[in-house]
């Protein structure tokens, strides 16, 4: 096998996720310097140019590099401020790594969403863990607000007929009762937080199968997965960390991170809004009218998406940036589909039966704007229109 060869495999199992970063810049360094010495054995000399595995490379030292001082200078008081500093910095090497290679962004900010998320309770390890527990009755419509720092929330539903909260807290003080403010007042359950700084809140929260009201989970630095959730109105926050929803249905679904994946699978709401950057977002087995879903620096891929209820429209905006947009909708129904579809730097490639194109303009410099319906689309009964927007990235749409 050719050196170019090998490098091409090296680059497909990274992409493939069969190795990671680290892997690939060892693998690749010891391809050059293989090479490199043959090259000088021969007499022959050339210059080295940069190219992505150099890329790969600098990108793996600088980030090791952060991490090492990162984790210096944790004990001061505005941890908050470190990471946010440390997650900037991944941004803008993710960008100039993606410039080269599609794809290898994803696994740059999910190198930082790994270490912020396991790391914080690392960092807060040295403080003592105080352990509190609530619970109320619920009913019907109850508002829950639960809010976290530097620490997760990890949602479950449960047999009983109460709301249950394990809290644990990590400070300098040992001083829980004074962070924790519980609440239960006017069909509404709250846990917020007094204070906040250099400590960590974390939460397990377990439901009953009934319908609340508005539901709301925020913290920072720390991961969000919900697992079975009913509720009128859905909305979780953090940054830095990732988001998993599993089993949430509810009219009103807002998901919102930073610098980490949103995962979302067998998800019912009738207006679905995800945010994040330098990040994926994957979506599978969703009901819904509306999705609208923005990233930066990170791929969408979205999967088997089904109409909300007995309405005959779905509507999908999705929007990102140094990544691509893949929609598989697994559609053995009768829809009629509406495309409009515009990247620069990258192709569109939409695999759907009886499609007439109206528009396909390429306006230079690798930018192009497909608009595209089904033959016939004012008569079908159910219809999916998608509108899906990137930059050096490829769409790709499969009914």
């Amino acid at each position: 096998m050719s050196n170019s060869e090998e490098r091409l495999l090296i680059l497909k199992m990274l992409e493939e996720g069969k190795i990671t970063s680290e892997e690939a810049a060892r693998l690749l360094e010891a391809l050059e310097g293989s090479a490199g010495s043959a090259q000088e054995g021969g007499g022959a000399r050339r210059q080295r140019h940069p190219n992505f595995y150099d890329e790969i490379e600098k990108a793996r030292q600088r980030l090791n590099e952060w991490k090492r001082d990162f984790n210096k200078k944790y004990s001061q008081k505005d941890f908050d401020r470190l990471v946010e500093e440390f997650c900037d910095k991944a941004e803008r090497i993710g960008r100039n790594v993606a410039s080269a290679t599609l794809g290898i962004v994803d696994k740059m900010i999910d190198f930082v969403g790994s270490f912020v998320d396991t790391s914080a309770f690392n960092i807060f390890g040295s403080y003592a863990a105080e352990e509190r527990s609530f619970e109320v009755q619920a009913a019907e419509g109850t508002d829950l607000t639960v809010e976290g720092l530097n620490g997760h929330i990890l949602v479950k539903r449960h047999l009983d007929d109460k709301i249950m909260i394990r809290s644990k807290v990590r400070s300098p003080q040992n001083n829980a009762d004074e962070i924790l403010a519980f609440s239960e007042a006017g069909g509404a359950v709250s846990l917020k937080l007094n204070k906040t700084g250099n400590l960590s809140v974390s939460h397990e929260v377990f439901l009953p199968a009934i319908k609340l009201g508005t539901v709301k989970f925020e913290t920072s630095n720390g991961k969000i997965y919900v697992e079975d959730c009913l509720s009128d109105v859905f909305e979780c926050i953090t940054k830095n960390s990732p988001v998993d929803l599993m089993g949430v249905t509810s009219d009103k679904i807002a998901v919102s991170t930073k610098n980490a994946r949103i995962q979302i699978g067998y998800v019912i709401g009738r207006n679905i809004d995800i945010n994040t950057n330098n990040s994926v977002i994957d979506m599978k087995n969703v009901k819904a009218e509306t999705v609208k879903a923005v990233t930066t620096n990170g791929r969408i891929f979205i999967e088997n998406v089904q109409n909300y209820g007995n309405l005959s429209e779905t509507n999908l905006l999705l929007k990102t940036s140094y990544g691509g947009i893949k929609i598989n909708m697994n559609d053995m129904d009768n829809r009629g589909y509406k495309v409009k579809a515009q990247t620069a730097g990258g192709s569109i490639n939409l695999l759907i039966p009886e499609l007439i194109y109206y528009n396909i303009n390429k306006q230079g410099a690798g930018r192009s704007f497909v608009e595209a319906e089904s033959n016939g689309y004012v008569n079908y009964p159910v219809k999916v229109n998608i509108y899906a927007e990137t930059v050096n990235g490829d769409i790709e749409v499969v009914k």
